[in-house]
């Protein structure tokens, strides 16, 4: 039996997503030494260290790090092919709203719940974000 759940949130980048969750509970950077360009994370202390980003949504709290990440995400969704879909944020950092701008892959905040708190790494999630600023939903289906 699969369990589903909607959220709204806000676009930052446009786009429609949809793939597995990957959730950290700690902030993420997309530069290319806390993600390799193979799209693995390189970020000790981090849950998700050793994991791959490639074809998943990944939601995180928000970003850390520089304005390399905006062109480490870029790299990495166009060129290596190794990015994620998509990005769910509590709250997407402009650095991280470039990058999904850039790479042509969605992002949504601004939900009235926190996404790292109810998506589950392992969900199918699917991301419609139509228009930039205006709301936006995630459906989440979980096995239950």
């Amino acid at each position: 039996m699969e369990q589903k759940i909607v959220l709204k949130g806000v676009a930052k980048a446009r786009g429609h997503a949809s793939g597995e969750a990957l959730v950290s509970p700690m902030n993420l950077s997309w530069a290319p030494c806390s993600i390799l360009n193979d799209g693995s994370i390189r970020a000790y202390g981090n849950p998700l260290n050793g994991e791959n980003v490639k074809g998943k949504i990944i939601v995180y709290p928000t970003v850390t790090g520089s304005t390399s990440g905006s062109f480490g995400m870029l790299f990495k969704v166009k060129q290596a092919k190794t990015g994620p879909t998509g990005i769910i944020c509590k709250d997407v950092h402009f650095i991280d709203i470039a990058g999904c701008i850039a790479s042509d892959i969605p992002a949504i905040d601004s939900f009235d719940v926190d996404p790292v708190e109810v998506i589950q790494s392992g969900d199918w999630v699917e991301i419609r974000a139509d228009e930039v600023g205006k709301e936006a939903t995630v459906t989440i289906t979980r096995k239950a």
